[in-house]
């Protein structure tokens, strides 16, 4: 009797094992590979509250594979498979949206070197019309010498900007522009309001 009740006990356990969730690989290197392409695609630059859900996604995803992996029996994989879809998920909306704001990116900063050149142009002939007249720059307490190498080191930066575009770093280009239009901004402001135009 008692050997009876034994194997009985051992066949619910195995047939308890057998029911329970097993990993789902597959899916796992699918969401893993989701995963590579956001950051590929420099989610973490062009989406970075979409890369985030991701790697939090990854990181609960994670603990729960590391929680089960610790036990010695009665692992179970279903919060672990819920949490590989999440995953998946959270990763191909972070790519997604990686692609959708490197193109709003791109946009930017075409936009702001047609803005940032025809600005430096002007801003150019303001400071060469106080450069000309240094007795008007000096009346109005403008520095023509530090208004010329802050011209200078915009223009440097324009370039750099540029180069920075041009190696496909939209973000990087687009932040070194909006500095150098806010300077230029300022320049322009400073010189109109000491009496300067364009000759």
């Amino acid at each position: 009797m008692k050997l009876v009740k034994v194997i009985g006990a051992v066949l619910v356990a195995l047939l308890l094992f057998s029911c329970a969730p097993k990993l789902a690989q597959k899916d796992l290197d699918t969401a893993n590979a989701a995963f590579a392409d956001a950051q590929n695609a420099k989610a973490d630059v062009y989406a970075p509250d979409a890369f985030k859900a991701a790697q939090d996604a990854k990181a609960a995803l994670d603990a729960e594979l590391a929680a089960q992996d610790a036990k010695t029996s009665g692992k179970s994989y279903k919060q672990a498979n819920d949490l590989i879809k999440a995953f998946a998920d959270a990763s191909t909306k972070a790519k997604e949206a990686a692609v959708t704001g490197m193109d709003q990116a791109k946009n930017d900063v075409a936009q702001l070197i047609t803005d940032t050149d025809t600005e430096y142009v002007a801003v150019q002939a303001l400071a060469a019309a106080a450069t000309k007249d240094a007795k008007k720059a000096a009346k109005a307490k403008l520095n023509v010498k530090d208004v010329n190498a802050k011209v200078a080191a915009a223009g440097q930066a324009i370039t750099t900007a540029k180069a920075a575009n041009d190696a496909q770093d939209y973000m990087g280009a687009k932040d070194q522009l909006t500095a150098v239009k806010a300077s230029l901004d300022e320049l322009k402001a400073a010189l109109e309001a000491a009496g300067f135009v364009a000759q």
